[in-house]
């Protein structure tokens, strides 16, 4: 299904806001993500500190390829078995907690050697990180430990005057989170 105009008007001025350090809301697969571009971390400062997250969880990150997540992630630690495993399951509603490079920040792992990072199969949101150049952030739309915000009305209630912009299309319909996949193990960490 390919975008609307409309949408390609709000994927450019969101994708335009990201690259200028910005921090936006946008639909993916399942819920509202608060996104920023993975070399702003000014911007994924404010994230954490929007939704009082604790900074040592880590975020996951999206992109539309797996080309597109070179920057961030050690493939090269990765085996030729979990490779195949990844090129199964992406694109699609499948995240892997892969080796991170080292240059990867302690705001995106947690502070751990691994980051959690998926390509996305919902094609507004593939379309975004395409446009932004690099993978974003996405962490639910929502103060942590409270449920992730389902409507715009919600959304522009509680973070209008907190982000640059708000990408209102809706999510891809997908009721339950993504599947976690431990990339080195081939383990299922969240089914």
């Amino acid at each position: 299904m390919a975008l609307t105009q409309v949408q390609w008007h709000k994927v450019n001025e969101a994708a335009t806001t990201l690259k200028e350090g910005g921090v936006v809301i946008c639909p993916t697969e399942g819920v509202y993500g608060i996104s920023a571009a993975v070399s702003r971390l000014a911007a994924i400062e404010r994230i954490i500190a929007l939704k009082h997250r604790a900074a040592n969880k880590g975020l996951i990150v999206v992109s539309s390829s797996v080309a597109q997540l070179e920057s961030v992630v050690n493939f090269a630690a990765l085996s030729a078995d979990s490779m195949r495993l990844i090129h199964n399951k992406w694109p699609g509603h499948n995240t892997f907690i892969v080796p991170a490079r080292a240059q990867v920040p302690a705001l995106l792992t947690g502070g751990r050697s691994t980051l959690a990072a998926r390509v996305t199969d919902f094609e507004l949101l593939a379309t975004l990180c395409a446009q932004v150049g690099e993978p974003i952030v996405s962490t639910s739309a929502n103060i942590s430990g409270s449920a992730p915000l389902e409507t715009i009305a919600q959304l522009q209630a509680t973070f209008a005057h907190s982000v640059d912009y708000i990408l209102d299309e809706p999510c891809m319909g997908r009721n339950k989170p993504s599947t976690i996949y431990d990339a080195v193990s081939g383990a299922i960490l969240r089914a």
